[in-house]
C-alpha cells in the first residue's frame, strides 16, 4: 500500500477518535480510557507498509477504526474493583486456554510457539519457531510476538515491563486488551463484547481468521472464562 494513502488513512483514524470521544453519551465520561491511543494508531498503520519480517500483533487499522467508532467501546466499567479484577484475571486464563498455553509448565509463561519452552525471563526471548513458508516469535503464556513486546516496551517503559517474567506478561496483555477498547467490557463481564475486540489480537478467538490458525468456538471460551471465576454480564 502507498506509503502516502497509509499516512492519509492514518489522520482519517485520528481525526475520527477524536469525534468519537466528543460524540462519547453524555455521563458516561469521554472514553478515552477505553480507546485506542493515537500512538496505537499510528503503529497500525505502519504495520501495513511491508518491511519484511513478522508482522506486528497489533489488528488491521481499520479494524481499529471500527473499534473506535463502535458506540459499545464508551461503556463504562460496571464492576465493583474487586469483581473487575477477578473478570479481568479469569479473561487472561481465557485467552491461556484458547492458545493452549494454560497447560504447559509454568502455566504456560515460559511456553513458546509450538509448545517448545524457553529458559530465562530476562527479556522476550525472541526465538524464531518455524511456521509454514515463515516463522513465530510467540512466546508466553498470552504468546506475544517479540516486535509486539518491543512495542510494548516503548510505550509502558521499563518500569511496567523490567523483564518477561509472569507479571510482567500479564501486564502487557492487558495493554493489548486496552489498545482495543476492551478493558472496560472484560471488567464489567461483557465476555461476547470483548472477545470481538481483541478477535484478531490473539489467532486462536473466533473471528479471527489467520490462515493457517485454528480458532476456539465461543461456548469454549465462555466455559473457560467461567472456570477460571469470570461473571458474565450482558
Amino acid at each position: 500500500m502507498n506509503a502516502y494513502l497509509i499516512a492519509a488513512a492514518a489522520v482519517s483514524v485520528l481525526i475520527a477518535r477524536e469525534m468519537a470521544r466528543e460524540m462519547a453519551p453524555a455521563g458516561d465520561g469521554d472514553g478515552g480510557e477505553y480507546l485506542p491511543a493515537p500512538g496505537d494508531v499510528v503503529t497500525a498503520f505502519a504495520d501495513l507498509v511491508s518491511w519484511g519480517g513478522e508482522p506486528s500483533q497489533m489488528p488491521d487499522p481499520f479494524d481499529s477504526a471500527a473499534v473506535i467508532l463502535n458506540p459499545t467501546t464508551y461503556r463504562r466499567d460496571t464492576s465493583s474493583p474487586a469483581q473487575g479484577d477477578i473478570n479481568a484475571r479469569a479473561f487472561l486464563d481465557m485467552i491461556a486456554a484458547a492458545e493452549g498455553t494454560a497447560g504447559q509448565p509454568d502455566d504456560g509463561y515460559r511456553t513458546l510457539f509450538g509448545y517448545g519452552s524457553f529458559d530465562s525471563f530476562r527479556d522476550h526471548p525472541r526465538i524464531r519457531v518455524p511456521f509454514g513458508r515463515t516463522y513465530s516469535t510467540a512466546a508466553g503464556r498470552y504468546q506475544i510476538l517479540a516486535r509486539t513486546w518491543d512495542s510494548l516496551v516503548a510505550k509502558l517503559g521499563r518500569s511496567e515491563l523490567p523483564d518477561f517474567g509472569p507479571a510482567a506478561q500479564d501486564r502487557a496483555a492487558i495493554e493489548l486488551i486496552r489498545e482495543r477498547g476492551a478493558l472496560a467490557d472484560v471488567r464489567s463481564g461483557r465476555l461476547t463484547d470483548a472477545v470481538t475486540k481483541v478477535r484478531k489480537v490473539w489467532a486462536s478467538l473466533p473471528g479471527a481468521n489467520y490462515s493457517g490458525q485454528g480458532m476456539r468456538s465461543m461456548s469454549y471460551l465462555q466455559a473457560a472464562y467461567v472456570n477460571a471465576g469470570g461473571t458474565i454480564t450482558l
